[in-house]
C-alpha cells in the first residue's frame, strides 16, 4: 500500500466515530471532498487511492459495529477520538508503532489493526495520546 493510500485509509478510518451515537468530542475527520473523492475514483492514476480510501471507510463502519451495542447509552465509550489538530503523518507515525509493538496484530485483517491501534492510542477521555496502552 503506497503512502497516500495509508493516508486515505487512515481517513476514513478516523470518521468512523461519528458514526456513534456519543457525547459530542472535537475529533479528526478527513478534509476529501466529495468532489476530489469522485475524481479520485474517477481517473486510472488514483484507481488504487480511491480503493484504500473506500476499503478504509467500509471496515471503519464494520469495526464500528463493535460499540453499536452501546449507541443508546451516553455513558460508553466512543471506540476512538483522534484530535483535530492531528496530521496524517502524525496518525501513520503512530499506528505504524503501533503495530511493531503487537505483533499479534499483524495477523490481522487490516482494518481491525488499524481499529484498534487508534482505539489504545486516541482513547476518548484523554486529550494526548496514550502511551504504551494495549
Amino acid at each position: 500500500m503506497t503512502r497516500l493510500s495509508t493516508i486515505f485509509l487512515l481517513a476514513g478510518l478516523a470518521a468512523a466515530p461519528v458514526l456513534v451515537s456519543a457525547p459530542a468530542h472535537a475529533q479528526r475527520v478527513s478534509k476529501v471532498s466529495g468532489k476530489a473523492l469522485g475524481q479520485m475514483c474517477s481517473s486510472k492514476s488514483s484507481i488504487g487511492m480511491c480503493d484504500a480510501y473506500l476499503s478504509g471507510l467500509m471496515d471503519g463502519e464494520a469495526w464500528a459495529k463493535k460499540y453499536d451495542t452501546f449507541a443508546h447509552d451516553e455513558s460508553a465509550p466512543v471506540a476512538f477520538c483522534v484530535p483535530a489538530q492531528q496530521t496524517a503523518p502524525q496518525i501513520r507515525g503512530l499506528v505504524v508503532a503501533w503495530l511493531h509493538a503487537h505483533n499479534d496484530a499483524l495477523t490481522e485483517p487490516a482494518g481491525k489493526a488499524v481499529y484498534r491501534a487508534l482505539h489504545d492510542t486516541y482513547p476518548c477521555h484523554a486529550s494526548a495520546p496514550a502511551e504504551g496502552q494495549k
